[in-house]
């Protein structure tokens, strides 16, 4: 993931912090080591690590970060198709899970005000509908209307 981070880094405006977190890579041997013949690991530089993958772009982990997204949705919806973040809360997380959208519960004074008078339909990611029943909102005492 560091090396991913650096190699986004060298193509954008914060290439010296791409230089020090390549400098840090090397210095704290983040980097995966090369293999000798005996089967024995050495370090390897950050340009030899460049060299072995010219199959990772530096936009390499910008791609991946942009088919999370759709990838997501299609195991765990969220409450506003097609808008992707990775800096999301709640049902816009990237880190929420189909048993997150699961649970999801209206209550019935805000269900009915979504529809504003048409007949209520179920949100697509809702399991059950809200109670329905009827509680008085006015009683009559000696023939004027009280709210309660």
């Amino acid at each position: 993931l560091y090396y991913l981070i650096s190699r986004f880094l060298t193509t954008g405006p914060c290439r010296r912090a791409a230089e020090v977190l390549a400098s840090e890579l090397e210095e704290h041997q983040l980097l995966p080591g090369r293999l000798d013949w005996l089967g024995n690991e050495h370090p390897r530089t950050y340009e030899d690590v460049v060299a072995a993958n010219r199959h990772v772009a530096p936009d390499h982990l910008l791609q991946i970060c942009k088919q999370i997204g759709p990838l997501l949705d299609k195991e765990a919806p969220s409450c506003v198709p097609g808008v992707h973040s990775l800096l999301g809360s709640g049902k816009q997380s990237m880190l929420r899970t189909a048993k997150d959208c699961d649970s999801v519960q209206l209550k019935a004074s805000s269900y009915a005000a979504l529809h504003r008078g048409r007949p209520p339909e179920r949100p697509l990611n809702q399991k059950q509908l809200p109670h329905q029943g009827r509680s008085p909102c006015c009683t009559k005492k000696n023939g004027i209307g009280i709210f309660t």
